[in-house]
């Protein structure tokens, strides 16, 4: 039973014992039914329960391609809405491939593990963080994070939003870019293949610190 099922039943109960004759009215039963109608999880009969640091689909929405109309988004400094799920993440940019990896953890920001590759080369690698914006968004925040790899010296560590077709990045000299979308792979959806690539990328960071 929920906290606020409890404590309604304590407080009809006590209502009854010390409250005057009206208790008994068919009124005052119909308020405290009403009060008491909630589901276990004590929310309103049909209503979706928001569990902390996340938001009720977020990418979810009617129109997908929504995420791609209006201003650009600024990657990695809109404000976290909800939390990212852990995913994988490819797509091309300029003449690079790119391979980011969310992780899980609690709270509303993820950690996130990025490489980049040139023609099948790997380049530079680097930690972030990942959330949902309040459009539903991807964002991974990769704002002033140590780079790794053969080309980190020269490298600025872009930050990336996602839409739905498009993807936006941003570096920390402010240079950015939009390009097409790539895959996005919910470890939902392929357990083994996000566990193989966040293996992957993190020894690629983690091993260059």
């Amino acid at each position: 039973m929920s906290t606020q099922a409890w404590g309604c039943g304590v407080i009809a109960r006590k209502t009854v014992l010390e409250a005057s004759s009206m208790t008994r009215t068919p009124l005052f039963l119909a308020l405290c039914l009403a009060a008491c109608a909630t589901t276990a999880e004590g929310l309103p009969a049909g209503q979706a329960q928001a569990v902390p640091g996340t938001a009720v689909a977020p990418n979810r929405l009617s129109d997908p391609a929504e995420l791609d109309r209006g201003p650009p988004p600024k990657p990695g400094l809109e404000t976290p809405t909800a939390a990212a799920e852990a995913l994988v993440l490819r797509f091309d940019w300029d003449s690079y491939k790119s391979v980011v990896v969310v992780g899980t953890g609690v709270g509303m920001v993820k950690p996130a593990w990025v490489a980049t590759f040139e023609e099948g080369t790997f380049v530079v690698a680097y930690r972030a963080s990942a959330f949902r914006d309040a459009r539903g968004r991807l964002h991974i925040d990769a704002r002033n994070s140590v780079d790794v790899g053969p080309q980190s010296q020269g490298w600025s560590p872009d930050s990336f939003a996602i839409g739905h077709k498009l993807l936006w990045s941003l570096d920390d000299r402010a240079s950015g870019h939009s390009a097409e979308m790539g895959e996005l792979i919910p470890a939902t959806t392929d357990q083994a293949l996000w566990q193989r690539e966040l293996l992957r990328v993190q020894a690629l960071v983690e091993g260059g610190l």
